[in-house]
């Protein structure tokens, strides 16, 4: 984050603390349920989300030629790998001969071709189909026809997106990350090491996990086990980067900005927040990030992916994987997911309340700006698709 970015969230935080306000939207925002229930409403969003870059791993886990993982996005299988030159490259990962699911493990290392399990078509890391067993029983197949279907993938943040529509296997990821990339880049997560990886199965629809971390008028009441003692009392800073968002979380600390001799930086008096659209949260902490993906599964259930990014040995100071070090980062790490679990909680609930039939909808009020422009941002790429679908 830039010098001058800094200096004016934490002028506009001096401000909302001297005025005990916080960020406001002009109006508040409904939602109807339906939103949360409608099954066609979910395969629009699922459709979104398969032609839209979305995040399915951590650069950390493909830094050397062999690596790879696989993702099953919305039913998509996909194979992310490091090739012997050290490109990252992605590919839907089914076996061009009967369609069978290529590689069936979650990750690995030092692979240098991938055999189908079904009749052993191999391929290599380029994607090349390279083997044919029993090959004359195909005589005339062009094998340049058989290759693996490749996806546009990148690297950034410390993290690995791909572009899930193979129609565009060349696609440029730098208009969608413009407004946000530098920064992020700014906190030094490249070099970052993957702590602490999880995934859960939630029995809520995924905008009400999102929209959990988009607002802290929540943070004093639903989260006054865990982080509630750290945080200001709703005192927040929000800007729109259409379709993803910036925010700041102030913590408790920062009355100190009031006074004369404040030295902290941004990281020192809260979080900044980063929501990358559709369904990523970079959450920057003082030393490290977390990282929150959530995938829709049906109109009730969930799925999310997450974890740690912490610097490498050489920035702290220690030595990787020492008790010391994995100490430190597995306290930070657990007021993560202790918070996670008490949102998680409120989620599943509110996902029976909608079902209950007690509301029609719901209100975002003037400070929970965030979640409303989610659910703007949402609609008016949600619309497009509609009217070419005749709906």
């Amino acid at each position: 984050m830039q010098p001058a970015l800094q200096r004016e969230w934490l002028g506009r935080v001096r401000d909302h603390m001297v005025s005990r306000t916080t960020d406001m939207a002009e109006t508040v925002t409904r939602i109807d349920i339906a939103r949360y229930t409608d099954p066609q409403r979910l395969s629009d969003e699922q459709a979104l989300l398969r032609r839209t870059p979305v995040f399915v791993s951590f650069s950390s886990k493909l830094t050397k030629p062999g690596d790879f993982v696989t993702h099953d996005l919305l039913g998509l299988p996909i194979l992310v790998l490091r090739d012997m030159d050290g490109t990252l490259r992605a590919f839907l990962n089914v076996c061009r001969h009967r369609g069978a699911k290529l590689v069936w493990d979650k990750g690995g290392c030092g692979k240098r071709a991938f055999t189908c399990p079904y009749h052993a078509w191999s391929y290599d890391l380029r994607g090349t189909l390279r083997g044919i067993p029993h090959e004359a029983g195909f005589a005339g197949l062009d094998k340049t026809q058989h290759n693996l279907v490749r996806l546009a993938v990148t690297e950034a943040f410390g993290l690995v997106f791909v572009l899930p529509d193979q129609s565009q296997p060349d696609y440029d990821f730098s208009g969608f990350f413009a407004g946000i990339r530098d920064d992020l880049e700014g906190f030094g997560l490249g070099s970052s090491i993957l702590h602490d990886e999880r995934e859960i199965g939630l029995n809520c629809n995924w905008k009400v996990v999102v929209e959990g971390g988009l607002e802290t008028y929540h943070v004093q009441h639903a989260h006054k086990r865990t982080i509630a003692p750290m945080f200001a009392d709703n005192v927040a800073v929000a800007d729109r980067l259409d379709p993803h968002m910036r925010l700041y979380f102030t913590k408790r600390n920062a009355a100190e900005l009031l006074g004369e001799d404040a030295q902290g930086t941004i990281r020192d008096y809260g979080n900044p927040l980063y929501y990358i659209f559709p369904n990523l949260i970079i959450l920057v902490q003082p030393d490290h990030a977390t990282v929150l993906a959530v995938l829709p599964k049906g109109t009730d259930n969930c799925i999310v992916h997450g974890g740690a990014l912490v610097p490498p040995a050489t920035e702290r100071g220690d030595a990787t994987g020492t008790p010391k070090a994995d100490a430190h980062w597995d306290r930070n790490v657990k007021i993560f997911w202790d918070a996670l679990d008490e949102d998680f909680q409120m989620g599943q609930a509110i996902q029976a309340g909608f079902r209950s039939g007690a509301n029609s909808h719901i209100t975002f009020g003037r400070f929970e700006q965030g979640c409303a422009w989610f659910h703007d941002s949402l609609d008016r790429r949600l619309q497009p698709a509609r009217q070419t679908n005749g709906t």
